[in-house]
């Protein structure tokens, strides 16, 4: 550092030298004359010192003079940036508004939408449930009927008959076949099938929170494919509830005694806590505001209504003698004029003759209320059932009676036994159907039996 020192004043002193020379400053005072001598190197530094004090003049006298201005420019520099940034804020506050609003409006559509979805999901869940309750009476008739059938050889004269539908008309058509009906599956499950990406609950909420891949679009996406889902699943139900309806009224139909609105008119149930003004549905909709939600609810509360009158027709049917009174049998004689096999002369046979071997089971074709239990005349020991809705069923020519007068009987519990007591020719079962007080063909009851007891498969 003392070299470095030494050579910048060294450096100094031969500048001083070069542009300066010694010079003698005289005073006189009181006569005498004094000089102080300056030497180059005094010389510089002393016009060192004058350069900077001017210099700090000019700057100081421009900067006071011209204050104003400086501050101004700076001021408006100031402004600039302040308006730039603001500017700026304000661009990235319209964005994130915008953002936000987008945001908002996506969450209220999606609530909207969930919302919607989970109250279709509500009504089809008690739809199902309604669903499966309809048919419960029937299908543990149809087992108990298969387990009373099982292992017996059925009747020689075959099933001939069986319903064929006719989407165009109301009433039933008739073909004849050799074989028995396969009857339909009573209760059909219904599922919304996520195998081909369709949507889930577990699904559609995971997309949300597996690193945000769950975008808008996938989710209105998943919303879409569900809501179709739900709606194919509805128009499933309506479509085989109506063919069911269908099949159930041409059942009944094919017993071509039974008219199914009489059949069927006390069976709505009717809650005794209903009540409020009455509004047309246009006028209700109108007051609710309608819309695709709307028109869902309609047809949920039509499927409803259509699963009510499935369930009250499969109740009617129920309690309709349609099963075979004896597990394997051969008819011998039919319902109608036939030649008396006693006589020889025409006469009228008010039921079917049914060969069996003597003493097997005699069983109930619906469930009802024993009314007579004893011997009838040419009937021998008899068995008559009122089954309710003006049916009622005979069973003749018993060899033994197991059933007493007042007793609740139920579908294919045991009358009696065959035999061949009152006017008979040999070991049979005279059977016998009324409805309104005329005495009915049952083989037309068995017939339409066929249809609702054939196995499945």
């Amino acid at each position: 550092m003392h070299h470095r020192g030494s050579g910048f004043g060294d450096a100094v002193r031969r500048f001083a030298r070069h542009h300066y020379v010694e010079r003698q400053i005289y005073l006189r005072s009181h006569g005498q004359v004094q000089f102080v001598s300056l030497s180059p190197l005094t010389q510089a530094i002393f016009a060192g010192i004058a350069l900077f004090f001017f210099g700090w003049v000019a700057f100081a006298s421009v900067n006071v003079v011209f204050k104003e201005q400086i501050i101004a420019a700076k001021d408006q520099r100031y402004v600039k940036m302040q308006s730039a940034y603001e500017e700026r804020m304000a661009e990235l506050q319209s964005a994130y508004d915008q953002l936000n609003g987008q945001l908002i409006i996506s969450q209220e559509r999606f609530l909207a939408t969930t919302r919607a979805l989970e109250n279709k999901h509500r009504q089809l869940t008690q739809l199902m449930t309604q669903r499966q309750s309809a048919g419960l009476e029937l299908n543990a008739m149809r087992e108990r009927y298969a387990a009373t059938m099982r292992g017996a050889g059925n009747s020689a004269q075959g099933n001939t008959i069986l319903m064929t539908m006719d989407q165009e008309s109301d009433g039933p058509g008739i073909a004849h076949l050799t074989a028995r009906p396969q009857r339909a599956e009573g209760d059909q499950t219904f599922v919304v099938d996520g195998a081909d990406g369709g949507p889930d609950i577990a699904g559609l909420a995971g997309g949300t929170h597996d690193g945000h891949n769950g975008t808008a679009s996938q989710i209105d996406a998943r919303l879409t494919r569900l809501d179709r889902a739900q709606q194919g699943l509805i128009n499933s139900v309506e479509e085989t509830t109506d063919r069911k309806i269908r099949e159930l009224k041409a059942v009944i139909g094919m017993t071509d005694v039974v008219d199914v609105k009489r059949l069927t008119k006390n069976k709505s149930p009717r809650s005794a806590a209903e009540g409020g003004p009455f509004l047309g549905l246009d006028e209700g909709e109108a007051l609710a505001g309608a819309g695709n939600e709307n028109d869902f609810s309609k047809q949920v509360f039509r499927v409803s209504q259509n699963l009510r009158t499935m369930a009250n027709l499969e109740s009617s049917i129920a309690r309709m003698p349609l099963a075979e009174p004896l597990a394997g049998y051969h008819e011998t004689s039919g319902f109608g004029p036939r030649v008396d096999p006693f006589n020889g002369k025409m006469a009228f046979h008010a039921g079917l003759d049914l060969a069996s071997d003597y003493g097997k089971p005699v069983l109930a074709t619906a469930p009802g209320t024993v009314i007579f239990a004893d011997w009838k005349g040419a009937y021998g020991r008899m068995v008559e059932v009122d089954l309710g809705n003006g049916f009622h069923t005979r069973y003749g020519h018993l060899s033994r009676i197991d059933v007493k007068v007042g007793q609740k009987i139920a579908f294919r519990d045991v009358v009696g036994k065959v035999g061949s007591s009152g006017r008979s020719s040999g070991p049979h079962l005279h059977y016998e159907v009324w409805f309104d007080g005329i005495v009915r063909d049952p083989s037309k009851f068995i017939e339409a039996g066929h249809y609702v007891f054939a196995k499945q498969g």
